[in-house]
């Protein structure tokens, strides 16, 4: 049973972004909330600007809700690429984000062909770290970076092709 599904953002979900972007909870382990005039830009660029390569909305399965965001990028060593996710805080603990994850993993190694998909998250983000765990991720290093240690993860397509025989 699908509890979500991602989609393209649109206009309608620049309130939502807003409201992610400036929400302590969510942003307790991504740098802490923006302001509102910088999440508002963020939220409009997200929601206006082509990139290469995709940001989701997720979105309930049953209600349609926003429950937040799930996107690839390239990650700051410039070669790998990084999903990176966030929710609103009354969607946590649902199973949201594992099934989101494993929906951007399955397009990463299906769809795109990429042959590896890393995350970083902070060490101190217990919850991320099991999330990453449960979908197959394996640690990989720790780094200091934005000024707390970071936890990296990564999966190959080999390693996420095994655990889905």
């Amino acid at each position: 049973m699908h509890l979500c599904y991602l989609s393209d953002l649109t206009l309608a979900d620049a309130s939502n972004l807003v409201r992610l972007y400036t929400n302590d909870t969510t942003r307790k382990y991504l740098g802490g909330p923006l302001e509102v005039s910088l999440a508002q830009t963020r939220a409009h660029t997200d929601i206006n600007t082509p990139s290469k390569l995709p940001i989701w909305a997720i979105r309930s399965s049953t209600d349609h809700n926003f429950l937040g965001i799930i996107s690839l990028d390239t990650h700051h060593d410039g070669s790998d690429i990084e999903v990176s996710y966030e929710l609103l805080p009354e969607y946590m603990g649902y199973g949201y984000a594992t099934q989101a994850l494993e929906f951007v993993l399955n397009y990463s190694f299906n769809e795109l062909n990429l042959k590896k998909v890393i995350a970083e998250t902070q060490t101190q983000n217990k919850a991320s770290i099991k999330l990453l765990e449960r979908v197959g991720m394996v640690f990989e290093k720790s780094v200091e970076r934005f000024g707390s240690n970071q936890s990296i993860f990564f999966i190959t397509s080999h390693q996420y092709i095994d655990k889905h025989k």
